[in-house]
């Protein structure tokens, strides 16, 4: 799940990027926040399979 939603945010990003929407700071802070969110879940997820 994690993974998952670090490429939805590198996908909103570009997608951004292409529609030329990169001066609205708001549009750049909500892919940056689901992005960070992803590899937080990641990690969590991570340190529960582990037996250490």
């Amino acid at each position: 799940m994690g993974i998952a939603m670090m490429v939805v945010g590198v996908a909103m990003l570009v997608a951004l990027h292409l529609l030329h929407l990169t001066f609205v700071n708001m549009f750049l802070i909500i892919p940056l926040v689901v992005i960070l969110a992803g590899a937080v879940i990641y990690v969590i997820a991570l340190k529960r399979e582990s037996s250490y």
